[in-house]
C-alpha cells in the first residue's frame, strides 16, 4: 500500500487506520507517537476525538483532544497527516470547548486548509490556514443556535462547491453563511417542523429540500437559495463592497501533465479608493510555476481590475541521474483519465493464426523455434507490408473524450516476442548525433537484470545531441529512436516474410507522468528475390571451367601411367631372353 491513496479512515481513542482496496488496514499512528511528536506529557490525557480529509488530495487531519484535569474544559488541536511523505504537521489551531461535546469537522473547498466544526448548538470556523479561529456569530444569543430555534439542536450542515453553507436544526430551521464570513443569518421557515428532511444539490449546483414522509416516500423539492438568502439580507442594508466578481474557474479540480498550461483569470469591479485586491494562495510543494498579470482599467468612478495567472511544469528530466526519484518527488500520480497512444489501422478478418519464428531471429538466440499464437484482441488487425517498403509509425494521443494530439516526441519501438531480423533506416550520424547513441542492445546489456521492456525507457534517456553527455563511438550504426519529424523508417529483411508484434513506448522524459504505451503488429511479405542472371551465368562458368581443368588434368595424369605399363612389359621380355 505505499505510494498508494486510502480509501476510508478508521479509528479509536488511541489509534488511526487507513484503509486500502480489498479491505487492506494499516495503522499509521497512535496516541502515544502524538504525545511524542507534539511534546506533551506521557501523563496527560490525549485522545483521537475525529479524523477527516482536508481539500488536499493526500492529507488527512486528525483532531486530537487534550486534557490535564479533564473536568470542565478540554483543548481540540488539528494534526495534519501526509500520505505520500508520511509527514506530521501541528497546526495553529486551538479550540477550547466543554468536556461533554463532540465536534463533527468538514473540511472547506480551498486551496488553503480551512474548515468549520460544530457540535449541537454552535458553528466554529478556522480560516486562512487554521489561523483564524472563533465562533459563528448570530445577531442575539452569540452564536448559540439552539436557542434561536425553539432549543432544537444541529441536524446537518450543507456546503456547496462555491462557498454557500446552510445550517438545517432538528426542526427544520435553516441558518445560512458563506465561506470566511463570522456571521449567519436565519432563513424564512420552509417546512413543518414535524416532517423530516435534509439539503441536497444537483450537479448542476440547485439546492433541493429532499422530504422522508413516514410511509417511506421521498419527495424533492427545488430551494431558491440565492433568492432566500437575498430576501432575508435585504433588510439588514449590508453594502457590498464591490460592484461585481468574475472569474473563468469552472471546476473544483484541474488536472495538469507534462508540458500543459492552466491559465485562469478573475475580475474585479469596484468603487474606486476603495483598495480591493484580488489573491491567489497557494498551497503544499512548489510543484508548479506561477505567472501573474495584472490589468487596470478605472473609468466614471470604478476600477476594474483583472488578474490573469498561469500555472505550469516546466522542469526538464532529460539526463538526470534518477528520474524515478525526481518525479515522485515531485508530483503524486494518480489515473484520473485514460490515456493511451494507438497506432491507427483499418479492420480485417479474424481467424485462428499460428506461426513460426526461426531462431535465428530472435534475440536471446534459443535452441528451438518459437511457435506464437497470434492474439486479435491485444494486438488488432495487423499492417500488411510489402518487406521491400520501410515503415514509419505516426503515434496519436486519446483520452476518455477521444482524440487528443499527434505526438512529436520520442519513441521507441520492440518486437515483444524478442524478434531483431529488422532494422533502421537512418543511422546516428545522420541523425545528428554527437556522440553514440543509446541503442536496446547497449540498454539490456547494462541492465541485464531487467526485462527488456524495462530496460530501456524516459527513466534512463540520455540523448546524443550533446558532448558532455556519452562517449563516441562508431556513429555508423543504426539510430533506434523514432519520433515525428526525424523520418527514421523499420527496415524489414527482403530475404523472408514475416510477423512482427511490436510494443511502443514513449521515450520524451518530458511529454508526461504517464508511462504511455501502446502495440500493434505487422505483417510483411513480398517476392524473394531471385539471383542475377550475371551472377549464374559467371558462377556456371567457374563451375565448368573448374570441371573442364579437372578433366584434363585427369587426362595427363591417365596417360603417363598408361606410357609406364606400356612400355614396361617389352622391356622384361628383351630382359628373359638376354639371361637364357
Amino acid at each position: 500500500v505505499q505510494k498508494k491513496r486510502s480509501n476510508v479512515a478508521v479509528w479509536t481513542k488511541n489509534e488511526v487506520y487507513l484503509g486500502y482496496r480489498f479491505l487492506k488496514f494499516v495503522k499509521v499512528i497512535t496516541t502515544n507517537e502524538l504525545k511524542s511528536y507534539l511534546h506533551l506529557a506521557p501523563s496527560s490525557t490525549l485522545i483521537i476525538h475525529n479524523v477527516e480529509y482536508t481539500g488536499h488530495p493526500l492529507e488527512i487531519a486528525f483532531l486530537l483532544e487534550y486534557c490535564t484535569t479533564c473536568t470542565n474544559l478540554k483543548q481540540i488541536f488539528v494534526v495534519i497527516y501526509n500520505e505520500d511523505t508520511t509527514y506530521l504537521i501541528c497546526k495553529d489551531f486551538t479550540l477550547n470547548i466543554s468536556v461533554n461535546s463532540f465536534l463533527t469537522p468538514h473540511f472547506i473547498y480551498s486551496a488553503v486548509p480551512e474548515l468549520i466544526l460544530w457540535d449541537k448548538h454552535r458553528i466554529y470556523y478556522s480560516y486562512n490556514n487554521l489561523t483564524d479561529t472563533g465562533v459563528l456569530q448570530t445577531p442575539t444569543e452569540f452564536g448559540n443556535l439552539s436557542k434561536l430555534s425553539h432549543n432544537s439542536t444541529i441536524h446537518d450542515v450543507f456546503i456547496d462547491y462555491i462557498g454557500n453553507i446552510v445550517v438545517k436544526m432538528e426542526n427544520n430551521i435553516m441558518f445560512y453563511f458563506k465561506v470566511d464570513m463570522r456571521d449567519a443569518v436565519k432563513l424564512h421557515l420552509w417546512t413543518s417542523s414535524t416532517t423530516k428532511s435534509l439539503v441536497s444539490m444537483d450537479m448542476s449546483g440547485q439546492a433541493y429540500l429532499i422530504y422522508v414522509f413516514q410511509n417511506g416516500s421521498i419527495q424533492p423539492q427545488e430551494y431558491p437559495l440565492k433568492l432566500e438568502v437575498e430576501s432575508v439580507t435585504f433588510k439588514t442594508k449590508e453594502v457590498c463592497p464591490y460592484v461585481a466578481f468574475e472569474c473563468n474557474i469552472s471546476h473544483t479540480f484541474y488536472f495538469l501533465d507534462k508540458g500543459d498550461k492552466l491559465t485562469i483569470w478573475a475580475e474585479l469591479v469596484y468603487p474606486e479608493n476603495t483598495g480591493l485586491y484580488i489573491i491567489v494562495e497557494s498551497y503544499g510543494p512548489n510543484i508548479l510555476e506561477k505567472t501573474e498579470k495584472i490589468h487596470y482599467d478605472i473609468g466614471f468612478g470604478h476600477c476594474t481590475k483583472t488578474m490573469t495567472v498561469t500555472f505550469s511544469h516546466n522542469l526538464k528530466y532529460e539526463a538526470v541521474d534518477n528520474y524515478f526519484k525526481l518525479q515522485s518527488d515531485l508530483v503524486k500520480m494518480e489515473k484520473h483519465v485514460q490515456e493511451a497512444i494507438r497506432f491507427k489501422n483499418e479492420g480485417c478478418l479474424q481467424h485462428d493464426l499460428f506461426y513460426i519464428i526461426e531462431k535465428s531471429y530472435l534475440r536471446h538466440q534459443p535452441r528451438k523455434n518459437l511457435r506464437v499464437k497470434y492474439d486479435w484482441n491485444k494486438y488488432g488487425c495487423p499492417l500488411k507490408l510489402d518487406f521491400r517498403k520501410t515503415f514509419h509509425p505516426l503515434l496519436q494521443l486519446y483520452n476518455k473524450n477521444g482524440y487528443v494530439e499527434d505526438i512529436n516526441v520520442n519513441f521507441i519501438v520492440w518486437e515483444i516476442h524478442g524478434r531483431n531480423d529488422y532494422s533502421f533506416s537512418n543511422t546516428m550520424e545522420k541523425s545528428g548525433c554527437l556522440h553514440e547513441a543509446q541503442t536496446w542492445e547497449t540498454m539490456t546489456e547494462l541492465n541485464k537484470d531487467l526485462p527488456l521492456e524495462d530496460a530501456w525507457g524516459p527513466q534512463n534517456y540520455k540523448h546524443c545531441f550533446s558532448y558532455s553527455i556519452g562517449k563516441p563511438g562508431d556513429l555508423n550504426q543504426p539510430y533506434e529512436i523514432i519520433n515525428k519529424s526525424n523520418y527514421n523508417h523499420l527496415v524489414w529483411p527482403v530475404d523472408h516474410a514475416g510477423m512482427y508484434v511490436f510494443s511502443v513506448k514513449i521515450l520524451d522524459p518530458n511529454y508526461s507522468f504517464c508511462n504511455l504505451t501502446a502495440t500493434f503488429a505487422i505483417e510483411t511479405s513480398g517476392l524473394i528475390p531471385s539471383p542475377s542472371g550475371y551472377l549464374v551465368g559467371a558462377l556456371l562458368f567457374l563451375l565448368m571451367l573448374i570441371v573442364f581443368s579437372i578433366l584434363v588434368l585427369s587426362y595427363f595424369h591417365y596417360m603417363k601411367i598408361y606410357r609406364k605399363y606400356l612400355y614396361q612389359p617389352i622391356k622384361e621380355y628383351q630382359g628373359k631372353q638376354k639371361a637364357s
